[in-house]
């Protein structure tokens, strides 16, 4: 950083030597951007800029690269995002049984308290021959009860010590939407899926605050070194956002976050939670804001538990994980649900991968607004997977946004041919389609489920290219404006915060992401090689990424130093091991 002469009123800070990309509805380009009190004070040429500077104004030199607006994530775990790594949470995403029993092993001998669960996530069903199971796991694992998450967080497998203390036994029967996978003899295999889950669920300890806090504390620094200034997170209880809370009245929640409290299964639960909230006390609401609800409607497809109109390859359609005797039942509660939620002036979105649900929950949309219509609600639909083009056409009409996650489709590419067919594989998270029916789309990682990694799911978005190198659905590709904008305006748009932030507009604040490559000159698929050298937020530096050159910048803004992510996926892990050392 340098500094030039400064007087009253002039810039704090000026950002120049790069592409600006305003990412306004015009898609307006600028060579610097000036930063005053925590909010842009202008765009222009790096000549418009001098005018603003003076002694006391900062500089960043962004080195040739890409500046635009801080990285909305429209669809992220925070709290679950920072656990989910190490030492809170041992990684078994593994290619085999064997391996992933290994990391059991090691974990059981290593654990200090005798009694301690063993917490892990991450393995994949269609990564490894098939789930782990109970008889796999007791043999290292004895009395010390495990429980593993899938990279997912739609099924979970556990071992007989777990499974005693959760006390399902042959008779056990699932709660609405669950299942509980079992032997050839009826025995249960130590894996649950969806709400089953929840029978484990409830005998596994919490994590303490100081645990919880620290993980936050990991997950914010990873977040900064991506670029990502802002969250939108579906589904947390009242004790997270008292902890988010707690951060954010001391200024130790560098970050925004706009929450959805998650609603249960059904009207008794909601009601419960709008009872038991209370809206935070002595924050800033552009750093933490509580807009709305969110309802669990339905499980994935790949498990075939997401609820589908047409039946999967294998017959099967899915259900609704709402409660409910039948699906009759289950579609009366959820519209409750959600008419609950507007009468009290709240904000809904649901997750929904079927499309069926999709129907469904967009038909409880449409129907709340016609019998008490709240001032602009816009509600969502989370996933979004296969939405007809009558629905599209419906959303459009009532202001009902998508949250689509091309990381995630990056992540599977056909995979899920084998399930859902090769039309669905073409056709999901339609992008274009999407849009063209003129629907507001935001973008997602669904984090932890995969890494945060936005410029991947650009170029995903644009190529639809999956992991392996399959393509699934070229007449869904969009272009990187549009693209870029489901990760900036558009989730401000989802968070009633379009008139603060989501642009490098003048007046919204400085919330800032600069690249070291120029996004619009670089093909696609070279596009999540770049890297994020800075970020801001308000205005202040709060992540600088290690050059390897002696041409250093020094920042003398207050900052938090980042880690660089230069070796994929494994980054989040080691910047945790540091931040928690």
């Amino acid at each position: 950083m340098t500094r030039t002469d400064h007087a009253d009123g002039d810039a704090d800070l000026v950002v120049h030597h790069g592409r600006v990309l305003v990412l306004d509805e015009h898609f307006r380009e600028a060579e610097a951007v000036a930063i005053r009190d925590g909010r842009v004070l202008a765009v222009g040429t790096a000549r418009d800029m001098l005018r603003h500077a003076g002694r006391r104004t900062d500089v960043i030199d962004a080195g040739g690269g890409t500046v635009l607006p801080g990285i909305n994530d429209g669809h992220l775990h925070l709290n679950a995002h920072g656990l989910s790594v190490p030492p809170f949470t041992v990684d078994v995403d593994k290619a085999s049984i064997g391996e992933l029993v290994a990391e059991v092993r090691a974990a059981v001998d290593t654990a200090r308290a005798p009694d301690a669960w063993i917490r892990g996530r991450g393995w994949q069903e269609l990564r490894l021959p098939r789930a782990p199971i109970a008889a796999d796991l007791d043999p290292v694992s004895g009395d010390r009860p495990v429980v593993l998450d899938d990279f997912s967080g739609h099924a979970v497998a556990v071992n007989s010590a777990a499974l005693r203390r959760a006390g399902i036994t042959r008779d056990t029967v699932p709660p609405s939407g669950g299942v509980i996978d079992r032997d050839a003899d009826g025995e249960p295999t130590g894996v649950l899926r969806e709400t089953a889950q929840d029978l484990v669920r409830r005998v596994v300890p919490s994590f303490t605050r100081e645990e919880r806090s620290r993980a936050v504390d990991a997950a914010v620094r990873i977040l900064h070194s991506q670029g990502i200034t802002s969250t939108t997170e579906p589904g947390i209880d009242l004790a997270t956002l008292a902890l988010y809370a707690e951060k954010a009245r001391v200024g130790d929640l560098p970050l925004r976050l706009t929450a959805l409290l998650s609603a249960g299964t059904g009207p008794r639960s909601l009601r419960d939670v709008l009872t038991g909230y209370e809206p935070p006390h002595g924050v800033d609401p552009r750093t933490l804001r509580v807009a709305g609800v969110k309802v669990f409607a339905d499980g994935i497809p790949r498990f075939r538990t997401a609820w589908m109109n047409r039946p999967y390859l294998d017959g099967e359609n899915g259900a609704l994980t709402i409660d409910g005797a039948s699906p009759e039942e289950q579609i009366a509660n959820l519209r409750e649900m959600v008419e609950i939620a507007a009468r009290a002036g709240l904000q809904v979105g649901t997750h929904a991968c079927g499309d069926a649900t999709t129907d469904a929950v967009v038909a409880a949309y449409a129907r709340a607004g016609r019998h008490r219509p709240p001032a602009d609600p816009r509600h969502y639909v989370i996933h979004c997977n296969f939405p007809s083009a009558r629905t599209l056409w419906t959303m459009a009409r009532h202001g009902i946004g998508a949250n689509m996650n091309a990381e995630l489709l990056h992540l599977q590419g056909r995979v899920l041919e084998s399930i859902i067919g090769s039309d669905l594989a073409e056709y999901q998270w339609p992008y274009r389609s999407a849009l063209g029916a003129g629907v507001n789309v935001t973008s997602g990682s669904d984090a932890p489920v995969v890494a945060p990694h936005w410029l991947r799911g650009v170029m995903t978005a644009m190529l639809r290219e999956g992991a392996d190198g399959s393509v699934a659905g070229e007449a869904e590709r969009v272009t990187l404006p549009e693209a870029l904008a489901t990760y900036t305006r558009t989730v401000a748009w989802q968070d009633h915060a379009e008139h603060w932030k989501g642009t490098l507009e003048p007046g919204k604040v400085a919330d800032i992401c600069v690249v070291d490559g120029d996004l619009l000159d670089v093909a696609p698929r070279d596009l999540p090689d770049l890297r994020v050298t800075t970020t801001l937020v308000g205005g202040r530096v709060v992540y600088e990424r290690a050059r390897t050159t002696t041409a250093t910048l020094a920042f003398t803004a207050p900052r938090t130093n980042g880690h660089a992510c230069d070796d994929g996926e494994k980054c989040c892990c080691r910047v945790s091991e540091e931040i928690l050392r």
